[in-house]
C-alpha cells in the first residue's frame, strides 16, 4: 500500500528542489549582468572622450619626433612609454620623419569599446615638410594634412586609466575614418562592431 504522505513529502521536496535550481540559475546570470554593466561603467567614467582627446593632442602637437614626450608621458604606462620611446629612435623612423616639423592637431574621430578599455582613434594632423638645402639658400616649407588611424590599449594602474599599448590600425569602413591603407598596419577593425562617439574639436 502507497504511503500517501510520503509521497507529497517527495513531491513537494522534488518541486522546492526546482524552484531552488530556479533561483540560483537566475541569481547567477543577475550577478553576470550587474557585473558586466559595473564594468561598462567603469569604462565609461575612466575613457571620457575629453581625456582621450588631451592625450591625442599631447602625442601629436609637436615641433618634432620626440619633443613632445614629457607632455604625453603622463598618459601612458611605463612599458608604452618605453615602447614608445624605442619606436621614435629606429633609425628608420627617424630618417623618414627628419624633415617633418610643426605636427599640429586638427581634429579626431573615436570609437569606444562597449566592454574592454579599447578607443580607437582617426586624427586629422598637419605637419611641414623642410627640403634639405645649403646654408646659403631659404628652405622651402611645405604643409601637408594627413590622418592616422590608432588602437589605444588601456590599463588601470593605480586607479588611474592609463594607455599600456598604441597600435597603428586600418579602420574599415575606409570611408567613414578618411584613413588610407596603411601597409605597416597589422589588420583591419570593423567599426560596426563598436559603440560610435566622434569628437571634431
Amino acid at each position: 500500500m502507497i504511503d500517501e504522505k510520503k509521497v507529497k513529502i517527495l513531491v513537494w521536496g522534488f518541486l522546492a528542489g526546482i524552484v531552488l535550481l530556479f533561483l540560483l540559475i537566475l541569481g547567477f546570470f543577475l550577478k553576470g549582468s550587474s557585473t558586466s554593466k559595473r564594468t561598462t561603467n567603469d569604462l565609461d567614467n575612466g575613457l571620457r572622450k575629453e581625456k582621450v582627446t588631451a592625450f591625442l593632442k599631447a602625442y601629436f602637437n609637436k615641433d618634432k619626433v620626440g619633443s613632445n614626450r614629457k607632455a604625453y608621458q603622463p598618459y601612458l604606462t611605463k612599458g608604452a612609454y618605453q615602447e614608445e620611446i624605442g619606436n621614435e629612435e629606429n633609425p628608420a623612423f627617424q630618417a623618414y620623419t627628419s624633415y617633418m616639423q610643426n605636427y599640429q592637431y586638427k581634429s579626431s574621430k573615436l570609437y569606444f569599446g562597449s566592454e574592454e578599455p579599447v578607443v580607437f582613434a582617426t586624427v586629422s594632423y598637419q605637419f611641414d615638410s623642410v627640403n634639405q638645402l645649403k646654408e646659403n639658400e631659404k628652405q622651402k616649407k611645405i604643409t601637408s594634412t594627413a590622418n592616422y588611424s590608432l588602437k589605444l590599449t588601456y590599463k588601470q594602474t593605480e586607479g588611474k586609466w592609463l594607455i599600456d599599448k598604441i597600435e597603428i590600425v586600418n579602420l574599415n569602413p575606409i570611408s567613414e575614418s578618411g584613413q588610407k591603407q596603411d601597409e605597416y598596419a597589422p589588420g583591419v577593425i570593423d567599426l560596426n562592431k563598436m559603440n560610435g562617439e566622434e569628437n571634431n574639436e
